[in-house]
């Protein structure tokens, strides 16, 4: 029988925050204390926390610190700088009674417990105090039932979008254990109608409060892990967001830069010795190809090259002929160079305990021997002969080229060394961009980190007709032991862990993806990611051609990669203060330049009496807020009734801005990028202003631009803005004006 859907009242309005969350100069808390059984997942990024729920979390602005719940847990009071707790058990962890001694007295004590899935504890032996104790604290009460035949029971929903967000429940719904509200402020979002059969009355599935939230196992995810795929049942950036907090709070966004959706592009060099038929059906090597159609053809677009140092190396397989052209390629203006590994691993965890002879074993399983010992015979006639053996024709051995043993300095150090003696001077090599499965150690994370890289690659994000859902975007990075593994945006075009598809088939699939994360809501930005090899294919690299020129043409900020990877580096240490009624203070924020508010319809900055706000522009919903750089504390307040008049600010841009400065009848700033420099700009009292781009002293370009009767200017600078330039933006009315200040 299929459950009957009822809809309820609209979602009560969230209480107001209380006086002490709202006390100046408190520092709001960004960082989730997420905990999970290590016995049924081992380790932090195989958990459904990391897998489903941080993509939402980081969203809203939030961070996890991951704790095996076997292991020590914070006292009582250190559980107090953590915004809340987040459980996700399927079933009570078999090693459970020090958690749940430690969990009863740190809820009293946590901001808010968010609990999906069961409490811990199992409420039919004397572990339910404790459970009483969790669910109670979020204002639940547990009536000491279960319903596990469900047939015949209803469903009632405050709001379908709010608990059938990617989809209804199945007709089938899950056992369930019966809870009801047991304090005021509880929002019930789903309830259970139970089957008269067992005895009748209600029990809440899905529900939030001022002290947390909680939806029950099979209500707030329905999961095939047969063929690997989920989706939400539970809207979980409402969700989280109200169980988390109360009113308006700016996060720190990763996705969009000067009012603009980012986009960035990244190649690895895998294919580098591939030769391919030219148009005039002449033989080139793929970087040839890469070089004339791509880089050269896109000059107005960055793109980041990684080499790994094994291709060029003639000792172990590789190639010399290519090293010329890695060379012209990264001397591109708009090129960044960069490194990935030196043999190539494609399963990292394989070398987490490396044996030698195990991937011996390896070759000689691939490469069996021919009659009469023909293989050893070939081998000592020509070495050559030997070095192909180790050399992968395809992802059938753990890495690219076995020659020579494993070596992990080899792979980061040794890599990094050989590709930045090869860079062009002044582009040194500043990004590692991970091979294959993208899973690296702990160890080999923290190497990159010891030589000053960036770091990128994994995580698979899919969003598209076979992965409809959510739950299979990645969220910023991978928590590796004490390091993270910052996920590129996109997919390459070579699956690892995601169903197979061909480069042409993947490449195509990227639109719907980059579709859905732009709407209703910016979850990503544009990343075009592949491999060398993918140009070879005619198809594939009309695929690249048109992402390339939709690039071009569409409202985008291009960036280069590494500059990604700081902004996703420098995502955990924004520190957020309240600074007063509806202001607050942004700190340590590195690269960080973009904050956001969602639910912003009735949303605005101040920007007058902001500091370090060059503008604000809006996007599903969301009120998104551009930050000076040249500005070290941001101070940004929310407009209120009677603020003064609202002074010009920038609506997006193309081109970075920074170090603006208002008054004297016009304003200045200095801006650098790729391709044309295209501004934006709010607010701006009407009539004619003269535009002038400068280099030091020198005039490099001048023009005029009109601002409307809805005060919206636009103008485009024609020159190459790689390196900062200065802009001054002076109006030509008289009555223009006003004081010289810096916002």
């Amino acid at each position: 029988m299929r459950a009957v859907l009822l809809v309820g009242l609209a979602l009560s309005v969230a209480p107001c925050r209380a006086a002490s969350e709202a006390e100046p100069g408190r520092v709001v808390p960004r960082e989730i204390l997420a905990l999970y059984d290590g016995d049924l997942e081992p380790t932090a990024d195989e958990t459904r926390i990391h897998r489903f729920a941080e993509l939402p979390l980081n969203h809203l602005g939030y961070t996890l610190a991951y704790r095996d719940i076997r292991r020590p847990l914070p006292s009582t009071t250190e559980i107090r700088r953590f915004a809340g707790v987040l459980t996700w058990f399927t079933t009570p962890p078999a090693a459970r009674d020090a958690y749940l001694a430690w969990a009863r007295s740190a809820v009293r004590t946590a901001r808010r417990w968010v609990i999906l899935g069961t409490t811990g504890a199992s409420f039919w032996t004397d572990e339910a105090a404790a459970g009483d104790a969790l669910l109670g604290e979020i204002g639940l009460r547990h009536r000491r039932r279960a319903v596990d035949l469900t047939l015949g029971t209803q469903l009632h929903s405050r709001d379908p979008a709010l608990t059938a967000f990617e989809g209804a429940a199945d007709a089938v719904l899950p056992p369930y254990e019966v809870t009801d509200a047991a304090r005021p402020d509880l929002e019930p979002w789903l309830e259970l109608i139970l089957p008269q059969r067992e005895g009748g009355g209600r029990s809440v599935a899905v529900a939030v409060s001022s002290r947390g939230g909680y939806a029950a196992s099979g209500f707030a995810m329905v999961e095939d892990q047969g063929l690997g795929r989920a989706r939400w049942l539970i809207d979980p950036f409402a969700f989280f967001a109200r169980a988390l907090r109360d009113g308006p709070v700016p996060a720190p966004d990763v996705t969009t830069l000067s009012g603009r959706r980012i986009y960035f592009s990244h190649v690895e060099s895998e294919g580098l010795n591939h030769v391919v038929l030219s148009k005039d059906r002449e033989q080139v090597l793929v970087a040839g190809l890469f070089l004339d159609q791509i880089v050269s053809a896109f000059p107005d677009l960055p793109v980041t090259f990684a080499l790994t140092p094994g291709d060029l190396d003639a000792g172990i397989g590789g190639n010399e002929t290519p090293r010329a052209l890695v060379r012209e390629i990264w001397s591109h203006p708009a090129v960044e160079p960069s490194v990935s590994s030196y043999t190539r691993p494609y399963a990292w965890r394989f070398f987490d305990s490396y044996s030698r002879a195990r991937e011996e074993e390896l070759v000689a399983a691939a490469r069996p021997a021919g009659r009469f010992g023909l293989r050893r015979l070939t081998d000592l006639v020509s070495t050559n002969a030997r070095t192909d053996r180790y050399v992968a024709k395809a992802r059938e051995y753990p890495r690219n080229y076995l020659l020579t043993p494993f070596d992990l300095a080899q792979e980061t150090r040794g890599a990094w060394a050989v590709a930045d003696a090869l860079a062009p001077p002044g582009k040194g090599v500043r990004l590692y961009q991970w091979t294959g499965d993208a899973q690296p150690s702990e160890e080999a994370i923290a190497l990159t980190r010891g030589l000053s890289l960036h770091n990128i690659n994994g995580g698979e994000a899919r969003f598209d007709a076979t992965y409809p859902s959510v739950a299979h975007l990645p969220p910023l990075a991978r928590p590796v032991g004490e390091q993270r593994q910052v996920y590129a945006v996109s997919a390459d075009d070579l699956p690892v862990r995601k169903a197979w598809r061909p480069a042409v088939a993947a490449l195509k699939g990227l639109r719907t993806t980059l579709a859905a994360t732009e709407t209703p809501r910016r979850l990503k930005g544009f990343n075009l990611h592949y491999r060398l090899a993918t140009v070879g294919n005619p198809e594939a690299l009309s695929e690249i051609e048109h992402y390339l020129r939709e690039a071009q043409g569409s409202a985008l900020i291009p960036i280069r990669t590494g500059e990604y990877a700081a902004l996703a580096d420098d995502f955990p240490r924004v520190e957020i203060a309240v600074s007063g009624p509806r202001s607050w203070e942004v700190r340590r924020r590195g690269s960080i330049q973009t904050l956001r508010f969602d639910d912003a319809d009735a949303i605005e900055a101040d920007l007058a009496a902001s500091e370090g706000v060059i503008g604000q522009s809006r996007h599903g919903g969301s009120l998104y807020l551009a930050l000076d750089s040249a500005v070290e504390k941001v101070r940004v307040v929310l407009r209120g009734e009677g603020a003064a008049a609202r002074p010009v600010g920038l609506s997006e841009s193309r081109w970075r801005v920074s170090d603006l400065s208002r008054g004297g009848g016009g304003w200045r700033f200095a801006a650098s990028g790729f391709g044309p420099g295209e501004f934006r700009w709010a607010d701006v009292p009407p009539g004619h202003y003269a535009v002038t781009v400068r280099r030091d002293e020198a005039v490099l370009w001048s023009g005029t631009a009109e601002a409307d009767a809805l005060g919206r200017l636009a103008f485009t600078v024609p020159t190459v803005g790689l390196e900062p330039l200065r802009i001054s933006v002076e109006g030509r009315l008289p009555e223009i004006g006003g004081s010289d200040e810096r916002r």
